[in-house]
């Protein structure tokens, strides 16, 4: 079992950029308590009520940000906006252009069956990419499926459980045997904590937690350090 605490969100999705981003894994426990901006009591007592609140109001909800869907006519129009399907209209308008315009029986058949087989070959691959489109959202969804529903918190020195949407920055999160991580986390106690993470680094065994901060070089930047050997982090991924 582990003991983390939230780190602080980005507040703007755009502005977020490697540099700016606070380089948990390398500060020590007392350190991320004061990036955190709280009290040194925090560990054992969690955050209050009140605090809860501000930074909920203040970070929003612990959730992946929805994204627009697209309406039919703008993934339609995502399909057919290249230059291949630009060149085969061209030649579906020249070949009807020409059908149009012979006395030729034969010729009318031939450029009337070049200007279906054009169209047909544009529909199916459009089709197609719509459908992929499609299993695309799917995978995302169920992604935001995997994310664990609730979450184990230290509020007001009582242990208690919240909805994971409700966490925020400076939570003391517990996770037990068998839990989801319900978001990005520092350990700050941890007694045999490992945590199942393929998705983001492909090992295919749990990874071992630690709680001391990773030392980097002199010069070196925190940020480069990858996620497979943040082995203080647990992630929700």
């Amino acid at each position: 079992k582990g003991q983390g605490t939230m780190g602080k969100k980005d507040k703007k999705p755009e502005e977020t950029i490697q540099e700016d981003q606070t380089p948990w894994h390398v500060l020590t426990q007392a350190n991320v308590i004061k990036e955190l901006e709280l009290s040194d009591d925090l560990p054992s007592k969690g955050l209050t009520n009140e605090q809860a609140a501000a930074r909920l109001e203040q970070y929003g909800p612990n959730k992946l940000t929805e994204a627009r869907r697209k309406t039919l006519i703008e993934r339609i129009w995502h399909q057919v906006n290249n230059v291949l399907v630009l060149i085969l209209v061209i030649v579906a308008i020249v070949s009807a252009v020409r059908a149009l315009t012979t006395d030729v029986p034969q010729n009318i058949v031939t450029n009337w069956i070049q200007v279906g087989i054009i169209v047909g070959v544009i529909v199916i691959n459009t089709w197609i990419g719509i459908v992929q489109e499609g299993s695309a959202e799917q995978a995302a969804e169920a992604l935001k499926s995997m994310l664990s529903s609730d979450a184990r918190v230290l509020r007001s020195g009582q242990e208690k459980m919240i909805p994971a949407q409700e966490l925020v920055p400076g939570d003391i999160v517990y996770l037990g045997l068998g839990d989801k991580v319900p978001c990005d986390l520092r350990v700050i106690n941890s007694a045999n904590l490992a945590c199942q993470e393929a998705a983001l680094t492909g090992e295919s065994v749990p990874i071992d937690k630690t709680v001391e901060p990773i030392d980097i070089p002199e010069g070196g930047n925190p940020m480069a350090t990858p996620l497979g050997d943040r082995h203080n982090m647990c992630f929700s991924a």
